[in-house]
């Protein structure tokens, strides 16, 4: 069982308009040992220091200003381009999940929901968070102009440094440290994700999009039928 000391370092902003439910969340991620601050609109949130931080817990659904829009926002950010966010939806249709994933969400959760499965949820995605720091190495591993820096999780195309979210780091990193090996989706759903009920098709939208940021290198992931998605040089 989780201490709920082990919690105690770990911030959470929640960003809702419902009042209520903000209350509510916060008693209990409090009563869980997190420590949580409240905004009730995007705005007033991106004016906050988002990078002090652990993770982010967005409605999807705001009016003038969506959980979308706030999430690419915070992922353009090179302060804050890797903290995790957990986006709340109404609507947990195939296009909302799509679009949320495509704007660099962690994770997501219908409403209304178990705030025993949210807590789960987000241990979930802070332990990812762990592993990922655990797992960097001091090495820097090269493919030709492409620079992936394991102590720092830095990623650099010809110096320049790359902004993915960690989902996406955690890919790549599985792709380079094994290249010309083809990995099935449900490994790589192991390895980034760490937890069973990731569909095949946020698999395929988190390699898409890593594709299309790595530019040239992106040629180099391949999708064999039969085989999976493997860097191929």
């Amino acid at each position: 069982m989780t201490s709920k000391h082990q919690n105690m370092s770990d911030r959470i902003l929640i960003v809702d308009s419902d009042c209520l439910a903000c209350e509510l969340l916060q008693f209990k991620f409090e009563d869980e040992g997190f420590k949580v601050d409240v905004e009730h609109d995007c705005h007033t949130a991106m004016q906050r220091p988002l990078a002090d931080y652990n993770l982010l817990l967005v409605d999807m659904m705001e009016s003038d200003f969506d959980g979308i829009r706030f999430t690419r926002m915070v992922r353009d950010n090179s302060e804050t381009a890797n903290l995790p966010i957990i986006l709340l939806t109404a609507k947990a249709s195939e296009d909302n999940i799509v679009n949320g994933l495509d704007a660099g969400a962690d994770d997501f959760i219908q409403k209304p929901f178990s705030t025993r499965e949210l807590v789960a949820r987000i241990r979930s995605v802070l332990r990812r968070r762990r592993v990922m720091s655990a797992r960097r190495m001091s090495n820097i591993m090269r493919y030709r102009g492409l620079s992936v820096d394991f102590g720092t999780g830095i990623v650099t195309i010809d110096g320049a440094p790359l902004m993915l979210t960690r989902t996406e780091y955690l890919i790549l990193a599985m792709f380079l440290r094994h290249r010309n090996q083809f990995f099935e989706r449900s490994e790589i759903q192991h390895e980034a994700w760490e937890e069973d009920g990731i569909s095949e098709r946020a698999v395929d939208t988190n390699i898409s999009r890593l594709r299309k940021k790595l530019g040239e290198y992106g040629r180099n992931i391949i999708n064999r039928q039969g085989f999976g998605y493997g860097f191929i040089e």
